[in-house]
C-alpha cells in the first residue's frame, strides 16, 4: 500500500513539474509558495485540513491545466476529494 501511494505521489509530482511553466517569474513562484503556506496556516488555525487545488485539473479527460498561480485555490480537503480531477464551471 505504501509503495502504491509513493508511486502515485511521485507520478503526480512529475506531472506538476512538467506543467510548471519555465517563463514564471520569481514573483509567480513566490506567490505559489505563499498559497501552499496559506493552506498549512488555515489547517493549523481551524483544525480542518485545507489543500491547494488546481482550478483546471493537471490531469483530466477533458482538459489539462497548468501549475501556475492563477490556477490555484485553497479549499478544504473534503471539497478537494469531491472535486477530484473534474473541471467545475
Amino acid at each position: 500500500m505504501l509503495k502504491v501511494c509513493n508511486e502515485r505521489w511521485m507520478r503526480r509530482d512529475a506531472i506538476k513539474k512538467q506543467r510548471t511553466m519555465p517563463w514564471l517569474s520569481d514573483d509567480d513562484l513566490w506567490i505559489m509558495a505563499e498559497i501552499y503556506d496559506l493552506a498549512l496556516l488555515r489547517t493549523k488555525l481551524t483544525g480542518i485540513e485545507w489543500q491547494v487545488d488546481h482550478i483546471i485539473p493537471l490531469q483530466s479527460e477533458i482538459v489539462c491545466g497548468l501549475h501556475v498561480p492563477w490556477n490555484l485555490q485553497v479549499i478544504t480537503a473534503k471539497e478537494n476529494r469531491v472535486k477530484s480531477n473534474k473541471l467545475i464551471i
